[in-house]
């Protein structure tokens, strides 16, 4: 990682407010498909990044408890690791360790030889799952700037 800050890996236009509810897959697919219109995935790799991120769903619920998930995935079909951060506009079914419904995901895609980085992503995401001033922040907040400050924020406290 060039830039130590987790927060680096998302911007602006990779912070979803306004996904429809659905059907967990639903949700995924649109949020990997805003990532891909934000210029973050390639088109092309847009079924492939789907399809790596339900294949490791399929492993055991990313749902991490507290209203958070992450769905996850290591593939070629990205150069870097990417961050996408949606919120569906009500909470949406997830099977998360706690039972409760999910809403705040973190998509996190990263290359095959980036798994330290992918690691240290998803362990900044847990903690901020363990914080209950964050995890009430994400269930509240649905402004994308203030989404993006907040995670720059918690990366100067961390």
């Amino acid at each position: 990682m060039s830039d130590n800050r987790i927060s680096s890996f998302i911007s602006p236009e990779r912070i979803f407010t306004d996904i429809a509810p659905g059907e967990r897959d639903d949700v995924i697919k649109s949020v990997v498909e805003r990532l891909c219109a934000s210029g973050a995935i390639d088109e092309e790799k847009t079924t492939t990044v789907y399809r790596a991120v339900l294949q490791r769903e399929r492993k055991g619920s990313t749902g991490i408890g507290r209203g958070i998930a992450i769905p996850h995935c290591k593939t070629s079909a990205v150069e870097s690791p990417i961050v996408g951060f949606a919120k569906p506009v009500e909470p949406i079914p997830y099977g998360a360790t706690d039972g409760a419904p999910v809403h705040s995901l973190f998509c996190v895609v990263s290359p095959l030889d980036a798994a330290d980085t992918h690691v240290a992503i998803l362990r900044w995401i847990a903690g901020i799952a363990r914080n209950d001033y964050y995890a009430k922040l994400l269930s509240t907040t649905s402004d994308p700037q203030s989404l993006f400050e907040l995670f720059q924020e918690i990366d100067g406290v961390a």
